[in-house]
């Protein structure tokens, strides 16, 4: 699929290397269902507990 940004049509890569959301967990871009938390988003398996993981 496309997107359109600023009046411009961009790829899904391209869409997400400029404009995308990295997960805070591992650096990978996020899509769909995501975990938000202290102004940090990740993947819903990355959000985890610091001291346990």
């Amino acid at each position: 699929g496309f997107f359109m940004k600023n009046g411009e049509y961009l790829c899904t890569l391209d869409y997400q290397r400029l404009h995308g959301t990295r997960c805070n967990g591992c650096g990978d871009f996020v899509e769909g269902e995501v975990v938000t938390a202290l102004g940090k988003t990740y993947h819903p398996t990355c959000f985890v507990c610091t001291v346990c993981k």
